[in-house]
């Protein structure tokens, strides 16, 4: 469950906007500060740096989330104890209750899928899940092969 969440989280898709048990949620944070909150439960403490690029959004929007989230009382930020200049964020206890609740929300969900495939059809749903968010993660390529960036030398003329 965790692994199709976090597919979704980092591909920028709002499968909790789905869920009538969210709409409580959504009066306390919003689906961009509940991402935030679930990928530092994932991950523990991150930078700030690190948090931006999981969820693939700007550093200057992830700070702003990350501020309201404090002021929430939801995250906390702190520097870090190898080097001053490195600020970590992480959930506070109050976050990590509120993270909690859309957890069990969302396992709710989860058992009502499961209750309504069979164990063969569950299977075939979560690995076509995995296959499409990897999907969606991969960078367009423009053919089969990868493209690489090629170091082109450049003459420079005396």
């Amino acid at each position: 469950m965790e692994q199709i969440l976090e597919l979704f989280l980092k591909n920028g898709l709002r499968p909790l906007s789905m869920l009538p048990d969210m709409a409580g949620l959504e009066r306390v944070v919003n689906r961009s500060e509940i991402a935030v909150l679930l990928m530092l439960h994932f991950r523990g403490k991150m930078t700030m740096t690190a948090l931006a690029s999981e969820l693939g959004a700007p550093l200057s929007t992830m700070t702003s989330l990350a501020q309201r989230l404090v002021r929430k009382g939801l995250i906390e930020r702190r520097q870090s104890g190898t080097d001053q200049r490195i600020i970590l964020v992480q959930l506070t206890d109050e976050g990590l209750q509120l993270v909690l609740q859309v957890k069990a929300t969302i396992e709710k969900v989860f058992i009502r899928v499961q209750a309504a495939l069979s164990a063969d059809e569950l299977n075939q749903f979560l690995a076509l899940a995995v296959k499409i968010g990897k999907a969606v993660q991969e960078r367009e390529t423009g053919g089969t092969e990868a493209q690489t960036s090629k170091v082109r030398n450049i003459p420079i003329e005396d």
